[in-house]
């Protein structure tokens, strides 16, 4: 049997076909246009099947990934693709021209799915979290994806964790972590120390927050400050989301990520000070599946259904 995993971003839809042993057989991309997205992408899915000889009978099911919130397969709210309230499962079915299995995730929390499955397929609950322009996450508690009331389940970023800078966050919150720990928050920062600590970092001109790591490498007295300052808030919400969820693991992930070693190992000192005793041992590893994350979740999410329907019969 076969499974897809598809991931909608922005500007592209990246299409997988998979093996239902978790092996990538073939991926490729194509742009995405919103109004014609179902039809487009189901056009691609069948010249592709028609090419390989392959039949509808023969696939298990599609993963759909989606930059926004969902509940219950509904794309509640996707700003970029400018959907509110869409029924995926039913539009893509219909392009496809059949009742197809089709399973759908917010983008974050299928990555986190893909990543956890990569690297350690025993794990039970994972928190994975991403560090770019924003701070996102995913949460897998059990090995079922954890969506909320509203679809908000996962969303790390907005977790209320400063009261020293009191930076408004796009939400329109005050003090989340996402305006500290995120690459746009460290910028921020960096502008709060500027008349408080040397740097030699240009703080007029286009500055970003590979600059700032780079520099913090250095022992660059501000960039030091302000790359501790976010790692020490990551720690932070993590400290506070082990005694909740209690996870296996933490999986970092996003652009900040690529500072690798130099980033984990800040973390894991300040996730040693504040966390409580027994969470301790659990691990923290830098994702590995990058920009492949959402199609690899979506593989992984559909084998544990494959599974269910081996053994319950139904799904």
């Amino acid at each position: 049997m076969y499974i897809f995993g598809i991931d909608i971003g922005g500007t592209s839809v990246k299409i997988g076909l998979f093996k239902d042993t978790f092996e990538l057989l073939e991926q490729w991309e194509i742009s995405t246009h919103p109004e014609s997205l179902f039809e487009e992408v189901s056009e691609s899915i069948k010249k592709f099947l028609k090419k390989q000889e392959i039949s509808f009978a023969q696939i298990f099911g599609y993963g759909v990934g989606v930059p926004g919130m969902v509940k219950n397969g509904i794309a509640l709210s996707c700003v970029n693709l400018g959907w509110q309230n869409v029924d995926v499962k039913e539009e893509f079915s219909k392009a496809l021209g059949y009742d197809a299995r089709v399973y759908v995730f917010n983008d974050a929390n299928i990555a986190a799915f893909g990543e956890a499955a990569y690297l350690n397929s025993k794990w039970d609950s994972v928190i994975f979290i991403t560090l770019g322009t924003g701070v996102g996450g995913g949460i897998i508690f059990h090995h079922e994806i954890i969506e909320g009331a509203d679809g908000l389940g996962g969303e790390i970023g907005h977790i209320c964790i400063d009261d020293k800078y009191h930076l408004t966050c796009g939400c329109g919150k005050i003090g989340c972590l996402e305006t500290i720990a995120s690459a746009t928050g460290m910028l921020r920062l960096a502008q709060y120390y500027r008349d408080k600590l040397p740097t030699k970092l240009d703080l007029n001109g286009k500055l970003a927050a590979k600059d700032i790591i780079d520099a913090a490498k250095e022992e660059d007295p501000l960039a030091s400050c302000v790359f501790d300052e976010a790692c020490q808030a990551l720690a932070k919400a993590m400290a506070n989301l082990s005694v909740i969820i209690n996870p296996d693991a933490f999986i970092i992930g996003g652009g900040v990520s690529n500072a690798g070693a130099f980033l984990l190992e800040r973390i894991k000192k300040h996730y040693a000070n504040v966390c409580i005793k027994q969470a301790a041992h659990t691990n923290i590893n830098l994702a590995v599946l990058k920009n492949n994350a959402g199609i690899y979740g979506a593989c992984a999410y559909l084998i544990n259904k494959k599974h269910e329907v081996e053994k319950n019969g139904k799904c």
